[in-house]
């Protein structure tokens, strides 16, 4: 009988183990799974030629060339570039002799292969204007920012050059003041024309052309850049809250959030060509990747390292296993020292390992949980949205969305759906990480405050055994004072406590829960302790002879000697904050008269210690 009962109490464990055991390997082979498709895909990933298959290009059979003609659409109308294309992997071609280069002619072909720079991509195509009045339309890229991009026409067996646009084009010269690259020529109606556009510069290795009209292609650069500029303001003001609201706690739990958000703000910042628009800038790619690749690194080994702080803070030190997030900041530092320096052209490195790191992290986030770690719950959350975007992008990037004719710039945006996904992941991401670090600094506040009450308890404890016992202990140095009054404390906590400490307690109690709001005084601690303003006068007078402004500045000064004790900060200005003075200087003079010391000879003393 005892050994059924026993199984019967052995069972319930075993079940939990055994679903522990369950849920971990799933979570471990949908790590490894997913891991395992990021590495095909970026094995995968060379640009290749994509094949439209809509039908919205016209072969003109005498001549073998592509003809591109709009509909009429009030809203305007976009599709893709049916052209012909040259390569020019030293970019050395020139308009002169772009003529007598043989163009490959490949019917509704969508994506080009582009050299890296200097080279250049040449493409050819005519356009037909079938309305009876002057058509503007213009050329644009699903990759948005180009170096140059300049638009020639062929007339009398020359080519002359019409538009220009780029990052790397002087605004005077540029024929467009968008975020987005673009040129526009003019069509006369019922007519037809044979142009080239000469593309070089960008991160993407193959770029897709379409051709629409100049209001749709302006709405759309218009929605890309307030998409992009959503991120941006996302990164400031994300990290201004970071910094006003986790500026109590110890720099490291949120420095490394900050510098991801800072980061992340560069990346975009960059990437996206925000100093042509702004400042006027003319530097190429080629001179921006270092940059971009570092602030790259910078997210990435900021991510790991506030994923190491959350995951790992609540963990005995003897057990904390941190080897996997010091093997992902190494390969993190030496990635972006090779991205940066490209020896051998391999691209971006950095883009590997930052696709790689967050699946790692999101299993021992997993693990975590069933450690009980509690913001390992979040933590897991935002890991998860980063690993679904980034994969998100991996899988438009290798199979990207087929460029049909709209007249819509929701389904132009959507055709391009690596952006979207990539900024929503990462919002996302940030968000759940601001509530994981909240969650352990709330866990933290609270053990600081439980820790701080039971001190100035027992230190009220001590004084109050020090008095009753003072005249019992003539002449006794000040170490047998102590001694005797912490035994003295002992053997009264068996007596029943003196007439109002409870009411001092709770009053403790109610300034140190709020301790850190300035505005915190007489009328809201009686509002907290459900009593009038006379009645705590009245009662604190009796109990300690102490005015409330007065009770509560001792317990801030008592809050703030104990976080000093403590080591909870590091400089007395966080102490002051913490304990809810707005001033350091009066912070200072306070304490000096409270404890006939400074707070820098209270720190002093305790590194004497």
């Amino acid at each position: 009988m005892l050994l059924a009962v026993q199984n019967r109490r052995q069972a319930p464990r075993d079940l939990q183990v055994f679903g522990r055991i369950t849920v971990i390997g799933i979570a471990r082979k949908c790590a490894l799974w997913l891991l395992a498709m990021a590495l095909i895909g970026l094995v995968s990933s060379a640009p290749a030629h994509a094949q439209t298959g809509n039908g919205a290009c016209i072969n003109d059979g005498a001549s073998g060339t592509i003809i591109n003609s709009l509909a009429d659409l009030p809203s305007g109308q976009l599709k893709p570039l049916a052209a012909s294309f040259f390569l020019d992997p030293d970019g050395t071609v020139d308009a002169d002799s772009i003529t007598a280069q043989r163009f490959t002619l490949q019917p509704c072909q969508g994506q080009f292969a582009i050299p890296r720079s200097p080279g250049a991509l040449w493409l050819k195509f005519q356009a037909s204007n079938p309305h009876e009045d002057e058509q503007i339309w213009g050329v644009s890229f699903m990759e948005t920012v180009m170096d140059d991009v300049t638009l020639f026409q062929a007339q009398d067996r020359k080519l002359v050059q019409i538009a220009r646009d780029g990052r790397t084009i002087p605004k005077a010269q540029s024929d467009n003041d968008r975020l987005q690259t673009a040129v526009s020529f003019r069509i006369a109606p019922e007519g037809q024309e044979t142009y080239y556009v000469r593309v070089s510069g960008t991160y993407a290795p193959a770029v897709t052309p379409v051709i629409g009209s100049v209001r749709l292609l302006s709405n759309w650069s218009s929605t890309f850049s307030a998409i992009s500029a959503l991120m941006l303001g996302f990164c400031i003001i994300m990290t201004i809250f970071s910094l006003i609201l986790f500026r109590q706690i110890h720099p490291r739990f949120y420095q490394y959030y900050a510098a991801y958000l800072i980061g992340m703000f560069f990346v975009t910042f960059l990437y996206d060509g925000w100093p042509h628009i702004i400042f006027g800038s003319t530097v190429s790619t080629v001179q921006w990747k270092p940059f971009v690749e570092l602030a790259s690194g910078l997210v990435m080994l900021a991510n790991i390292q506030y994923c190491r702080i959350l995951l790992t803070i609540d963990t005995d030190p003897r057990q904390r296993k941190q080897a996997v997030f010091h093997w992902l900041t190494g390969l993190g530092v030496i990635a972006t020292i090779w991205a940066m320096a490209d020896p051998l052209g391999w691209g971006t490195p950095v883009s590997i390992l930052f696709i790689i790191s967050p699946f790692v992290l999101l299993y021992v986030a997993g693990r975590k949980i069933f450690d009980g770690v509690k913001q390992a719950v979040p933590v897991f959350a935002s890991l998860l949205a980063l690993s679904i975007g980034l994969f998100a992008s991996l899988y438009f990037f290798k199979f990207p969305v087929s460029v049909t004719t709209t007249s819509s710039t929701f389904e132009l945006i959507m055709m391009r759906p690596i952006t979207l996904s990539y900024t929503s992941s990462t919002i996302v991401e940030a968000i759940f990480m601001m509530v994981a670090i909240s969650i352990m600094i709330n866990a933290m506040q609270r053990q600081r405050n439980a820790a701080v009450t039971e001190a100035i308890k027992l230190r009220n404890e001590i004084d109050v055994s020090q008095q009753q016992h003072q005249p019992a202990l003539p002449g006794a140095d000040e170490a047998g004072d102590t001694l005797d009054a912490l035994l003295a404390s002992s053997l009264d906590k068996t007596l029943p406590p003196p007439a109002g400490q409870g009411f001092l307690d709770r009053a403790t109690r109610a300034v140190i829960e709020n301790v850190g709001q300035r505005g915190f005084g007489a009328g809201a601690l009686a509002s907290a302790l459900g009593v009038t303003e006379k009645t705590l006068g009245r009662r604190l007078k009796k109990a300690q002879g102490l005015t409330p402004a007065a009770f509560i500045r001792s317990i801030r000064l008592s809050y703030a000697r104990d976080l000093i004790m403590l080591r909870q900060f590091d400089t007395i200005a966080e102490i002051a904050e913490a304990s809810g003075f707005s001033s350091v200087s009066h912070f200072a003079k306070l304490f000096r008269q409270e404890f006939k010391e400074t707070p820098s000879e209270a720190f002093k003393s305790l590194e004497l210690l």
